[in-house]
C-alpha cells in the first residue's frame, strides 16, 4: 500500500475562513494507521486526495485541490482520536454551511477509510441531504 504524501497530488492550504465543528471518534492504532495512509486518487471518480502530516489529516478534493477539511489526531492510551476539525467556509471553495452535513460526511470519510462499515451512516446522510433540500426549496 503507498502512503499519501503531501506532493503526490496538487493541493491548496486550508483558507482563513474556515469553522470548527465537533466530531467525536475514537479509533484502534491498526483503524488510524489506514485513516493516516491517506488516498492517492487514481481515476476521475475518485474525488479526495488525503494525506497525513502530523497532527493533521488533510482532505483535499482532487479536482480543484481545495482543502476541505483538517483532522488533528491525539493519542490516548491505547488509541487515537479526533481533537480538532477545521472545515472550508470559503465559498468559493465550497458551498456547504451544514455543520452537521459536514460532520457526517466526515465521519464516513474517516469510518470507510477504516474500515468501519458505514452503510448505515451513509443511509443517515441520504436521508440528512434531502431534509436539507427541502429546507432551502
Amino acid at each position: 500500500m503507498q502512503i499519501a504524501k503531501r506532493n503526490d497530488w496538487k493541493t491548496e492550504p486550508m483558507p482563513s475562513t474556515y469553522t470548527n465543528i465537533t466530531l467525536e471518534k475514537v479509533y484502534s492504532q491498526e483503524e488510524f494507521d489506514r485513516i493516516a495512509a491517506g488516498v492517492i486518487p487514481e481515476q476521475m471518480e475518485d474525488k479526495w486526495f488525503i494525506f497525513y502530516d502530523t497532527p493533521w489529516l488533510y482532505l483535499h478534493r482532487s479536482w480543484t485541490g481545495f482543502c476541505i477539511f483538517k483532522v488533528r489526531f491525539e493519542v490516548v492510551a491505547e488509541s487515537v482520536k479526533i481533537a480538532e476539525v477545521q472545515v472550508n467556509r470559503d465559498p468559493e471553495q465550497y458551498s456547504n454551511t451544514y455543520d452537521d452535513r459536514d460532520a457526517s460526511m466526515l465521519g464516513i470519510l474517516l469510518d470507510s477509510r477504516s474500515k468501519r462499515n458505514v452503510r448505515s451512516q451513509m443511509l443517515g446522510w441520504i436521508k440528512g441531504q434531502s431534509s436539507n433540500l427541502e429546507k432551502s426549496s
